[in-house]
Formats: C-alpha cells, structure tokens, sequence
C-alpha cells in the first residue's frame, strides 16, 4: 500500500478541516517589508500603502545582473488601475507621503525607446532610512498598541475625575 494515497493535499477537506487549512497559494504574491505598513498613519495614508504594493509588485529581482534591482517604471494610468486611486493628483500626494518616509524615490528622464516622451523611474526601498524609529516587527506594533491603550485609559480617568471636581466645585458654590 503507498503512502502516496495518505498525503493531506491529496484529499478534500470539508467543514471546519478545509476552513482551518485555508486556500493554499496559486497565485502570485508579493512580500512587502512590514516596515511601511507600520508606518505613522498621519504620515502615510492606506492609500499610500497601497500605492506601495502597486509600485513593489514591479520590481524585478532577477534583473541583469542576476542580484536585481528596486527600481521599476510602470506608467502612472497603470498604476491609477491597479491600485485603485481615482487621480493622479491623489496619486502624485501618496507618492509625496512615501517619498517623505523614504519608502520610494523617482526621476524622470526621456523615455530609450521612445525619446519624445518621459518616464518616470521608481526606486522602492525595502529598508527605511538610517534613524527611521517607526515599530520594525508585529511585536513592537502590538506594544504600541497596549501603550496607547494604557494611556487613552489613563487620559479617560483623568478626564472623568476632572468632571467630578468640576461639579463638586459647581455644587460648593450653588450653597
């Protein structure tokens, strides 16, 4: 008898075993540095995030040389569909944002194949820039979480004994 027959993926999960398995990949996926996900979300908007993703997924790791580059030149109608943003206004502001965290730099220059024409040229960085301070891993993430928790707990105490004090003070003075 083989064992060949015993294999999990050879068999069709139903109910609660296929939920806990998950849909196994297929497709292509992109692994994006965490980093930029993390960042401050008054700085870089979900949008901006986005637009990350869009321009990552072109980066091409086996370029020329065999080691690859981060630099990529998809055309912004491009990258307006695949991302989902509505203008290139919008989407010029999400490049600004991630210019400003050090997630993407770009030059334009005449386009080689076509010289009447510009194109812009995108280098995505999948490290921050020396002295980035931003959470660098889930945990750091989920520390900062607790932390902002604690405190706007600590600010709502603080707040609610205020009021007290107020209406004591107001109540002192109706007598």
């Amino acid at each position: 008898m083989s064992n060949e027959k015993n294999r999990p993926e050879d068999h069709d999960f139903e109910g609660e075993a296929a939920y806990a398995r998950g849909r196994r990949r297929k497709y292509a996926f992109t692994q994006l540095p965490d980093w930029v996900l993390f960042a401050d979300t008054e700085k870089v908007s979900p949008g901006a995030k986005t637009l990350y993703w869009a321009l990552f997924i072109h980066v091409n790791q086996e370029r020329a040389d065999g080691f690859g580059d981060m630099r990529v030149w998809p055309g912004q109608n491009k990258l307006l569909f695949m991302s989902g943003i509505k203008s290139k206004t919008t989407l010029r502001k999400y490049l600004g944002q991630l210019s400003e965290i050090g997630a993407v730099e770009w030059r334009t220059r005449r386009n080689p194949h076509n010289p009447q024409r510009l194109q812009t040229v995108y280098t995505v960085h999948e490290e921050p820039e020396a002295g980035y301070r931003g959470p660098a891993n889930i945990t750091e993430v989920y520390d900062a979480f607790k932390a902002a928790k604690r405190e706007a707990a600590a600010e709502a105490v603080a707040g609610s004994a205020d009021e007290g004090e107020t209406e004591a003070d107001e109540a002192a003075g109706e007598s």
